[in-house]
């Protein structure tokens, strides 16, 4: 079966015409041909009709090979152009090459023209195969840039040393031109004390392809610190290795934020800013823990309860009891350590817990702590409101099942400061 071949033919002279289309013929070729002789046929040619390949005659009167192989590279750059001329003029062939033209071919070799013509075909397949692949490269580039430009997110391309290839330019308003140039290292932003943990990650993504979202902070050229959720993607070569790894970091900073505000809400009191009963046991359990290892530490939980405070309610009203509560908590808070923890487990009744105290030191600071509230009445108005507090107070001992346990001697013994007239300290063994 003859190859079909769609001819765009430059010619004058039809012998040369019958010549040239009988050689084709001959040579396996089933041609379909459209014949002009003037720049504005080739001209409107060129942008009506499909062709697979130009054969340009020389010389032809009025319209010379350079001309025309001009023409045809402004309108269709990429199909060949072959010229087929009655002169052995190498210089003039030398000079078509030079400018575009894909081979010289003279009218007494026609029997050449057939390989010649397979070979620049199969070039020309080639060659749109890749202006397809490069086009197709410019625009995904391009998308990449357009997205990236756009957006809040700070990406990065990085080599697989992690060094930076690209860097989007959200990065700029965030750190020095020099500290984010091309070819600079991506860990130096990131907080000492992340460093390392993240250059492990990027290289297991560099050795296994699989990336994984981390959290780390970055340190600004201000020196603010902000949090950071990054998530890496191994890009891999025409060989299957990975040669690059996009990060695409998003700042955090405000959503954890949010997160420990949330947390300290769960663990916090809302009238007194105390940890509250739940916070204050996970507090009480860790603190028995630590005990429990280390049997020569020793620490005392104290239980408080507000002496008749009832009766400031059904006397002042709700609104002044709640003040007596943040009064009787800023109170205590003064006479804590910072180790200590301080909590309201309900109503008007709170805990201690003293790390490092037995029985006998807990019992001095409770009576301290009784004294001094004693001592401090709360205000209202023109009325001052007196306070007195009972404490019960036991010690943490190693072999307790639970926190309960402590917990549980320290209620019994403020059962008894109460039982025995409150305003006083008591301690169970």
């Amino acid at each position: 079966m003859k190859q079909r071949l769609r001819l765009l033919i430059v010619e004058s002279s039809n012998a040369d015409l019958a010549a040239l289309l009988h050689a084709l013929d001959s040579q396996g070729f089933d041609s379909s041909y459209t014949v002009v002789a003037t720049p504005a046929d080739m001209r409107a040619a060129l942008e009506t009709q499909a062709c697979d390949l130009i054969l340009c005659g020389q010389p032809i009167p009025g319209f010379p090979a350079p001309a025309a192989l001009a023409m045809a590279k402004e309108v269709c750059p990429l199909l060949p152009f072959i010229i087929v001329s009655c002169e052995n003029d190498l210089n003039l062939a030398v000079a078509l090459i030079k400018l575009g033209a894909q081979d010289y071919v003279q009218k007494s070799e026609l029997m050449r023209l057939g390989p010649i013509i397979d070979r620049e075909l199969r070039s020309a397949e080639w060659r749109r195969r890749q202006k397809v692949t490069e086009d197709r490269l410019y625009e995904t580039q391009e998308l990449f840039r357009a997205i990236v430009e756009n957006v809040g997110d700070l990406v990065a391309v990085l080599d697989t040393e992690g060094r930076r290839v690209y860097n989007s330019p959200s990065y700029r308003p965030l750190f020095r031109e020099k500290d984010i140039r091309q070819g600079s290292s991506s860990f130096m932003e990131i907080h000492p004390d992340d460093r390392e943990r993240i250059k492990e990650v990027f290289r297991k993504t560099v050795e296994t392809g699989i990336g994984e979202c981390s959290e780390f902070r970055f340190v600004l050229r201000d020196g603010s610190i902000r949090y950071m959720e990054s998530d890496g993607r191994a890009i891999r070569d025409a060989d299957g290795r990975v040669c690059k790894v996009v990060v695409v970091s998003r700042d955090i900073t405000e959503q954890k934020r949010l997160e420990a505000d949330l947390r300290e809400m769960a663990a916090t009191d809302m009238l007194t800013g105390l940890p509250n009963r739940r916070h204050f046991l996970a507090q009480l359990e860790q603190e028995k823990a630590r005990v429990s290892r280390a049997e020569e530490k020793s620490a005392a939980v104290l239980m408080i309860d507000i002496d008749h405070f009832k009766v400031v309610n059904d006397t002042f009203g709700h609104a002044t009891g709640d003040q007596v509560l943040r009064h009787l908590a800023d109170l205590m808070r003064e006479d804590l350590r910072k180790i200590d923890t301080l909590g309201r487990l309900g109503g008007e009744e709170f805990a201690v817990i003293l790390p490092g105290a037995d029985s006998a030191a807990a019992e001095v600071f409770a009576e301290r702590l009784r004294r001094q509230v004693a001592d401090t009445p709360a205000k209202h108005e023109s009325w001052t409101i007196p306070l007195t507090i009972s404490i019960g107070v036991s010690e943490i001992k190693p072999g307790d099942a639970s926190a309960d346990d402590a917990l549980t001697r320290a209620d019994r013994a403020l059962y008894r400061a109460k039982e025995c007239g409150r305003n006083r300290v008591t301690v169970e063994v």
